[in-house]
């Protein structure tokens, strides 16, 4: 690979071997998009109990939802988050709430109101948020039992409820007709 030579303010010239170029293609290439591999990530629970890895749950399906205790879309989402893992959980479905709130204190109460029954995370200064680009919360990613992404969503929209169903529905199949679930 080339050396970057770069024109900086006033006319002098810095250059750069691997680090610009690579630090260059990582910004360019976006947040993971539908069929692309999740990018992994651990994290504590909100408790600080424990933490959880996304790759620890490869063969299973993965609902990932971005949230804050602050956000209005993001409460009003909640409860259809654990509508959808009532519904789906005894046939595979996981779901990780990775709360973006500064501190646990405010997210922990709310989750604790919610009777939340699947994991709460705490994402510290959003590092894992930004690797999935998310711009706006509530934000969910659907993880098919490949690890793949299967559906990404920004914001909450209740009509969406069947698309999200179908797509958890596929995948639950898929997982079951390949043996994937143990």
């Amino acid at each position: 690979m080339k050396n970057l030579t770069l024109r900086i303010a006033f006319g002098g010239l810095l250059t750069l071997g691997l680090i610009l170029p690579l630090a260059a293609a990582t910004a360019l290439a976006g947040p993971p998009e539908q069929g692309e591999i999740a990018p992994d990530f651990t994290l504590t629970t909100l408790d600080g109990a424990k933490t959880l890895t996304l790759s620890d749950f490869r063969g299973e399906v993965v609902y990932i939802d971005f949230w804050a205790s602050w956000c209005g879309p993001c409460r009003r989402a909640f409860p259809e988050v654990k509508e959808l893992y009532k519904e789906y959980s005894k046939a595979g479905l996981e779901v990780l709430a990775v709360s973006l709130d500064k501190t646990t204190k405010p997210a922990i109460k709310f989750f604790d109101k919610q009777e939340a029954l699947f994991p709460g995370l705490h994402d510290l200064g959003g590092k894992v948020a930004t690797k999935y680009g998310v711009k706006s919360i509530p934000t969910a990613i659907i993880v098919g039992p490949d690890g793949k992404i299967a559906m990404r969503m920004t914001g909450f929209d209740p009509k969406k409820l069947p698309q999200i169903k179908s797509t958890i529905e596929g995948l639950l199949e898929s997982t079951e007709k390949h043996g994937d679930k143990s």
